[in-house]
């Protein structure tokens, strides 16, 4: 302020541009890492593409496999990976909605295994592996599918009580 009381703009002005050159300068390297923690998983992993690939690779590959396939036998598998993709791009924070039944509902009745969630799980990360999906963002995917399993697989006690 000057002497009447009034702020003085041109000194203000000025204070503003030296903090915004100074912190520009000074922010290189911590705001590129607060940057990249902000980015959304989506991004991270590599986007719609990436997401697809991992989903199509997952899904051949299980569907292949006479050990985890039971579940996907007459079943339409372009729509399944449509589903699953746009399942984990609303998940990661991407453009998507998903618009499929609950785990629930899609995976009733189909008398799925411990063993055969987690070798769906092992095909799945081998093929983040394969497009190049880092440790942490492949981490943060498991941990945001991980609480599905209680709606997919059905345990011994749902199976006895069902298979009768």
């Amino acid at each position: 302020m000057n002497r009447t009381g009034v702020v003085d703009r041109s000194f203000f002005a000025m204070r503003v541009a030296f903090a915004t050159s100074l912190a520009l300068g000074l922010c290189s390297l911590p705001c590129s890492i607060e940057a990249q923690a902000a980015e959304s998983l989506y991004a991270r992993i590599g986007g719609q593409t990436v997401i697809e690939a991992i989903v199509a690779d997952t899904i051949d590959q299980v569907a292949a496999d006479p050990h985890l396939n039971q579940s996907f036998e007459g079943t339409n598998l372009k729509r399944i990976k449509r589903l699953l993709a746009e399942q984990i791009c609303d998940l990661t924070g991407g453009p998507c909605h998903y618009s499929g039944d609950t785990m629930r509902q899609v995976h009733a009745g189909h008398h799925i295994s411990e063993a055969e969630f987690y070798g769906l799980v092992q095909i799945m990360r081998d093929a983040m592996l394969t497009h190049h999906v880092a440790l942490k963002e492949r981490n943060e995917l498991l941990a945001l599918l991980a609480p599905m399993k209680r709606d997919v697989v059905e345990g011994p006690a749902t199976a006895a009580a069902g298979g009768g």
